[in-house]
Formats: C-alpha cells, sequence, structure tokens
C-alpha cells in the first residue's frame, strides 16, 4: 500500500506517485495504484473476450465499456 504525505500546513493527506518524472498526487491510494498500473507499468489483465479482438485493458470497467461495441446491433 502507498504511503500518504501529509501537508504540514493543512494537516490534508495525499498519495504521490514516486515515478521519476511523474509526481502525480491523489487523495486515495488506489487512485495511485490504479495509475501506477495503467500508466506506468502498462499492465492490461483484463483481455476482451470476444474471439478475433485482441484488446486488452488495464481496468475492468474499461472493458466493460469497449465490450458494448461488440454488443450493438
Amino acid at each position: 500500500m502507498p504511503t500518504p504525505v501529509t501537508d504540514e500546513l493543512n494537516g490534508s493527506r495525499t498519495y504521490v506517485c514516486v515515478v521519476p518524472g511523474c509526481g502525480k498526487c491523489f487523495v486515495r491510494g488506489e487512485h495511485l495504484k490504479r495509475h501506477v498500473r495503467s500508466i506506468h507499468t502498462h499492465d492490461k489483465p483484463h483481455p476482451c473476450p470476444f474471439e478475433g479482438c485482441d484488446k486488452s485493458f488495464s481496468r475492468r470497467d474499461n472493458l466493460g465499456q469497449h465490450v458494448r461495441i461488440h454488443l450493438q446491433p
């Protein structure tokens, strides 16, 4: 789990991406994890189940959105 950084001025906690050159900040640790997986590691564990389609997605919700194009009449 990413470690939050606490702002000394207002006490708010943020999660900062430590990938060199990025530094993007997130309010929730899981959002940082999603960012790293989809932007920096290019991990795409959700393949399209339709035969002949080679697309894969880092997020299940993006796969669901894609699947709709196969289901359109």
